[in-house]
Parts: C-alpha cells; sequence; structure tokens
C-alpha cells in the first residue's frame, strides 16, 4: 500500500451533464485505493449524493466551476443561452478567485475535469493543478465561433485560463491532443457487484436479453415508453424514467437516483441505448456491451467518440431524430444480435493516480499569483 503523497486533494468538477462527474468518481476511487486515508474535497453543482455512492465520504461544496454548454435537451445544445451564462460566469470576479484561493490554501494538489475556476483559483493559492479532459471548454466554444462570433473573448480567456495547469492528463479518446500532456487510457467507474447479483436484484431472469437505455445526466422526455411495454423478446431499463421503481410489462423504470450503481448496470446488459458521451462509453467499453448511440450533430467531440466506437467496440449509429420517433426501437433485434465483446483496458483511473500522487510526491509549491 502506498503511504506517500498528497493527504488533501481539491476537485473541481464540470456540471455539464453526469459525465465529468463519473470520470472524477473513478479517479477517487483509484486514488482511495492507494491512500485510503486522503481527504476528498469537491467543487461542483453535480449533486452530493453523486460522490458519496460511488467514493463515500468527500468534503462536497456546491459551486459553479465552470459554464459547459447549455441544452436544450440530451441532443441539443442553446449556444445563445450558453453566451449569456458565460457573460454572467466570466472573467471570474478577483474578490471570488481570492476567497476561494485562501479555501483551498491548506490542499496539496487540485485536480480540475475541465474546470477553469479550479485552475485560476489554484495558481492564486499557490497550489499545484492538474486539468484532466478529453477536451476543453475552448476547443468546444471553437467549433460555434463561426456562427456566433461573440464567443471569441470567452475562447480566448479559457486559453489563457487552461494553461496555468501544473500538469495536463488527457483521457482516450482525446478530442484535441495537446503538446506536453500526458495521455492516459478511458477513464471509468469500477465494477462493484456482479452481472448476476445485478440482475437478481432487477428481477430479471438470467436467460432474458436486457437492454439499458441511458441519456446520461441531462433530463429527457421518453414518448415512446407505450411502444415498448410489449415487447417479447427484451426487458428495457431506463433510468430516470419514473420517480420511483417500477415495472410495466416489459419496461423496468428506475429514479434518476437509485440503489443501483450505473456501471454496475451497464455491465448487467446485454446492449446499451445512449447518447454517445465519455462516461457510458467508457463504462461500456469496459463491460464489452454493445450500444446503440445518438450522436450529437453540431458537438464537436461526437465524430471522436464516433470514431471511437466504430474502432474498439460494437455498435450501431442512430440518427438523432430516432430518439423521439422511437425509430431506434425497431433495431433492437440487430443490436442484440450483435453479441457482448472482450472487455477493454480499464487502468485510465489507476493512470491518473499513479500521476498524482507523483506530482505532489517530491514537487515544491508554485509562486502565488500576485492578486
Amino acid at each position: 500500500m502506498t503511504t506517500s503523497g498528497p493527504e488533501r486533494i481539491a476537485f473541481f468538477v464540470s456540471s455539464h451533464g453526469f459525465g465529468h462527474a463519473s470520470r472524477s468518481c473513478a479517479v477517487m476511487q483509484a486514488l482511495r485505493e492507494k491512500q485510503p486515508a486522503l481527504g476528498l474535497r469537491v467543487y461542483t453543482e453535480t449533486p452530493e449524493w453523486f460522490f458519496r455512492d460511488a467514493v463515500g465520504d468527500v468534503d462536497y461544496r456546491q459551486l459553479r466551476t465552470d459554464v459547459g454548454l447549455v441544452q436544450r435537451s440530451p441532443l441539443k445544445e442553446d449556444i445563445p443561452a450558453t453566451l449569456k451564462k458565460l457573460a454572467q460566469f466570466m472573467p471570474f470576479s478577483p474578490a471570488a478567485v481570492d476567497a476561494l484561493a485562501e479555501e483551498i490554501a491548506d490542499q496539496d494538489l487540485v485536480v480540475c475535469d475541465v474546470s477553469p475556476l479550479g485552475l485560476h483559483a489554484a495558481a492564486a493559492a499557490g497550489v499545484r493543478s492538474v486539468l484532466v479532459e478529453n477536451f476543453t471548454w475552448d476547443w468546444i466554444y471553437t467549433a460555434y465561433r463561426q456562427a456566433h462570433p461573440e464567443l471569441a473573448p470567452f475562447i480566448e480567456y479559457l486559453q489563457h485560463i487552461y494553461r496555468k495547469a501544473s500538469l495536463r492528463i488527457q483521457a482516450h479518446p482525446v478530442c484535441h491532443p495537446v503538446s506536453g500532456a500526458v495521455t492516459v487510457g478511458p477513464i471509468a467507474r469500477r465494477l462493484r457487484e456482479s452481472r448476476t447479483a445485478v440482475r437478481d436484484h432487477l428481477g430479471v431472469d438470467a436467460d432474458r436479453p436486457l437492454v439499458l437505455v441511458s441519456m446520461g445526466g441531462v433530463p429527457a422526455r421518453y414518448p415512446f415508453l407505450g411502444r415498448l411495454q410489449d415487447r417479447s423478446d427484451c426487458v428495457l431499463l431506463i433510468p430516470g424514467a419514473a420517480r420511483e421503481r417500477r415495472r410495466e410489462g416489459a419496461v423496468l423504470m428506475l429514479p434518476a437516483r437509485s440503489d443501483f450503481y450505473h456501471p454496475d448496470l451497464v455491465n448487467a446488459c446485454d446492449a446499451l441505448v445512449c447518447k454517445a458521451g465519455y462516461s457510458t462509453l467508457a463504462e461500456a467499453h469496459q463491460s464489452g456491451v454493445p450500444i446503440a448511440w445518438f450522436p450529437r450533430e453540431h458537438f464537436p467531440e461526437s465524430p471522436v467518440l464516433d470514431a471511437f466506437i466504430e474502432r474498439e467496440m460494437s455498435g450501431i449509429r442512430l440518427l438523432p431524430s430516432d430518439w423521439d420517433g422511437g425509430a431506434w426501437i425497431d433495431r433492437l433485434p440487430e443490436l442484440l444480435a450483435l453479441g457482448r465483446r472482450a472487455p477493454g483496458p480499464t487502468s485510465g483511473a489507476d493512470e491518473v493516480a499513479g500521476f498524482l500522487m507523483e506530482a505532489t510526491a517530491h514537487a515544491q509549491r508554485p509562486a502565488m499569483e500576485p492578486r
């Protein structure tokens, strides 16, 4: 067991969906395995339960750490609304940064999953910082810049902030490789329960095909439920489709927060229907589950994730319009026929944890930025 290394790490986590929180939780799990007594503080707007369910005890502090993109739906973004929020959020208030810098001055390291605020505060506090990403918001906004030139000053500001990181770690699949960054494999949360145990808890027979339908952490509409209830070829498991657990024919609905741990649900299923998002793909890759995925038409990460799926996984690419219309339902037999592949590598979180331990083992604190 490793006994040297940091005693306190603060994470600043983007609340754009649950993907960044999932990735951060995976890293925290790996860190706690190396150093069980490690103190973890989390700054985010993602709910506290999400971290406690995955990691255990954390010092949770609710804080907006970035804007990301305002979503109209899981598959459609709203750039005008995003611009309004960016104008309210940046540039950062010097007084707010000073207060935050004082608050994190006792930390050994600051880790930011895409959050620029954490990097800025860490530099002001003289605390080493690590940026973990497979994309950054300046790169995302650049894809919309031609149609929305008002994004330009925010892109430039973010580029300046991201350069403050003491170390940059890029997780595969990487959208925009950066010179000087270190790269790691896909990052997914640890599995906990066996496939058999999870299916027993769900009340689904071991030989009945089970399909998980997941749109990540963004609320979704489910206009097609009536078409699924009478299916005899599979059970459809849909987290977030009901306020309490209930079964209607072939449809098993769970609340957004339930006793079931999402990576275990993925592993217990025979196929996954999902929005193409980083953490969902990483968890499916970890379990070897075939997926039918909805790309986000204008989101610049989508082609990178599409290429990863086509290269490393088994799946069917759907159209965004297939969600509301329910056209994906007709492709369920084709999806289930793909079968599971061998599980993909799961070392990404361990690699990041190793870099974080090393980053603080022998390093001197950087000089504090002028206030």
